[in-house]
């Protein structure tokens, strides 16, 4: 591989080919000014020869995961984390291998792409429990928390998904309502969460309704 960086005609038409086809896929949907801007500053690391063309194609190949993910799926949809929260983790371990100044680039070009993302316009009012569930995908592809963490807030708002849908009486509602609400709220309390991504769950759980009272203010 380190031989092909010696024929600067090899390096572009590989690289050109690989970055094209990261916009492939996106022809159709408006330009993402953060996304173009990683696109060409990983061109720029492997004409550095700081990226190899087996980095780009898996930085291609989660990019695609993390913008084919969504922080509002389809109503009734099972809640995915894990899957886009592994593919930000896979892209985050790949920099960390880049030589700077090309790491501190990419790794603030994946934050701007992160922060870029937005749901799926909505006529729809946002309830709390759609609120809720927004940030707690933000906090997690911004976060450095573990697998079983992300694992255990994705299982929560699938619980809450249910209960919304559900026909249980009212105390085993009331249970369950303040049940998924402690264990969001301890996880976010114990992992590694911006500070400001924190405070939003933790805002958003109260809005829910202290004591379960998010029942009569929608889920």
């Amino acid at each position: 591989m380190r031989n092909a960086f010696k024929s600067p005609t090899i390096v572009v038409t590989l690289v050109a080919t690989i970055v094209l086809s990261m916009a492939a896929s996106a022809r159709a949907q408006e330009s993402n000014p953060a996304t173009d801007k990683f696109k060409q500053d990983i061109k720029a690391s492997v004409m550095n020869g700081n990226l190899t063309i087996d980095q780009v194609r898996e930085l291609k190949e989660n990019l695609e995961i993390l913008k084919n993910a969504k922080a509002e799926q389809q109503p009734g949809a099972p809640i995915d984390l894990l899957t886009p929260y592994h593919a930000v983790s896979k892209m985050k371990a790949t920099m960390a291998e880049v030589k700077q100044p090309d790491r501190a680039t990419l790794m603030e070009d994946l934050r701007a792409v992160m922060a870029s993302k937005k749901p799926p316009v909505s006529t729809e009012p946002e309830t709390p429990g759609k609120k809720l569930g927004k940030d707690i995908f933000i906090a997690v592809m911004h976060g450095e928390p573990t697998d079983a963490q992300v694992e255990q807030l994705q299982e929560s708002l699938n619980s809450l998904q249910e209960l919304k849908a559900g026909n249980e009486r009212p105390m085993m509602k009331f249970r369950a309502l303040n049940n998924a609400k402690a264990k969001i709220s301890e996880t976010m309390n114990a992992g590694s969460f911006r500070p400001q991504d924190r405070q939003a769950v933790l805002d958003d759980l109260n809005n829910l309704g202290p004591q379960g009272g998010g029942s009569r203010r929608g889920l």
